[in-house]
């Protein structure tokens, strides 16, 4: 009996050992990001990342003026410094614009240094959910998503990505739960839905099949009430944002994507190819789902449509790969010596890219997407290390 005492005393001291060191870890990151952002962040600085376009978007809406106008953005940029020869324009739907508004009553510094700490907060939180998911182990894998440089160049440029991390790794944390819950939580995906074609068809389909009406009419209040907030302040602006997406520079920009070299290659001017890669990931999806549906997890079998989907995204940009930290955690917990090797080989080389300075819209990251769907393929094909791990929510 005593040595059962001793036991269970011995595993409680080492969880509360194990929560100690992580609130500790986060602390310190969250004091030496505030002192970091605050010391070394000039108001130079900030017009010159994403984050500018989320202020002006939000600048733009409190004053109800059109948050999708280039010219009336640019001036605001050009008043805060930014050095670019043309506006950057926030090309997230009306949806999203209610995380923006409130930075429409603060200057630039200040709206960034709130801004940052609630991604950084996004981010962390995150990994800490992906851990839950996992069982708590007891190794210090998760601090691949600490050094991750997608998840990194993010963070640096203010980016909104973030928060779609967030709204993911939710979804997947109270789906059984708490669905409507979980369902509102999508609302932060849909933040961009490009990057979730495949994974947002199988899970319209789910949904329906299995009758998980409570999960959809959470997606479905969170979405009403995200698209009403903006009409509030300006009521055209689901008008403006078509004319902006008709006349959007990502067209004629550089997408690291294989959808866009795939349509440079083929034919430069039929934009619409650079959706056939979707349409092709959809159909694969809605048969894969097929194949399981009726033994179908999304901590597992869902876990694989988040790389697929960045793979055949019309669009996206280095940072975006911060959505596949629930599928790279989850197969690094259970991969084997040598895909862990290759797993810090490959951060090695993002991180090397990132520190070099190489931009998030350089072509140089067309690799990344490709990498890191293959490694997570090849890893959960090679099977599980002797490591057993619980499947906990």
């Amino acid at each position: 009996m005593s040595t059962l005492a001793s036991e269970v005393s011995t595993s409680s001291a080492d969880t509360f050992s194990r929560k100690l060191m992580q609130g500790v870890l986060t602390g310190v990151l969250l004091a030496f990001s505030i002192c970091f952002l605050g010391y070394t962040t000039s108001t130079d600085s900030v017009a010159n990342r994403d984050f500018i376009e989320y202020w002006a978007a939000g600048q733009q809406l409190v004053h109800g003026a059109n948050p999708y106008d280039a010219n009336q953005i640019f001036a605001l940029e050009r008043g805060a410094l930014w050095h670019g020869p043309l506006p950057i324009i926030m090309f997230n739907p009306p949806s999203g614009l209610f995380l923006t508004l409130p930075l429409g009553m603060v200057r630039p510094k200040a709206g960034y240094l709130c801004w940052s700490l609630f991604v950084l907060g996004a981010w962390l939180g995150s990994i800490h959910m992906i851990w839950v998911m996992n069982g708590r182990p007891s190794n210090r894998l998760h601090f691949v998503g600490y050094f991750f440089a997608p998840a990194i160049a993010c963070f640096l440029s203010g980016q909104m990505a973030a928060f779609v991390l967030l709204g993911l790794t939710l979804f997947l944390y109270f789906h059984r739960r708490r669905p409507m819950l979980a369902g509102a939580a999508l609302i932060l995906c849909a933040l961009k839905p490009h990057l979730f074609l495949p994974f947002g068809v199988v899970l319209l389909v789910w949904a329906i099949a299995r009758r998980a009406y409570r999960l959809l009419s959470g997606a479905a209040i969170a979405l009403a009430i995200s698209s009403a907030v903006p009409l509030i302040f300006d009521p055209s602006i689901y008008g403006q944002y078509a004319a902006m997406s008709r006349t959007s520079g990502v067209k004629n920009g550089v997408v690291p994507t294989l959808s866009e070299f795939l349509r440079i290659a083929i034919h430069p001017n039929a934009f619409w190819m650079q959706f056939l890669p979707a349409v092709a990931g959809c159909l694969w999806a809605i048969w894969y789902f097929r194949r399981h549906r009726a033994v179908w997890d999304w901590n597992t079998h869902g876990l694989l449509l988040v790389p697929v989907s960045l793979l055949v995204a019309p669009y996206a940009w280095f940072f975006d790969a911060i959505i596949l930290l629930p599928s790279l955690l989850y197969a690094a917990y259970r991969a084997r010596p040598i895909a862990l090797a290759v797993l810090f080989g490959l951060l090695a080389v993002a991180g090397v890219l990132l520190l070099h300075g190489t931009s998030a819209h350089s072509a140089w990251y067309v690799w990344s997407g490709p990498a890191w769907f293959a490694w997570y393929v090849w890893s959960m094909q090679l099977g599980p290390s002797s490591m057993r791990l619980s499947e906990e929510v």
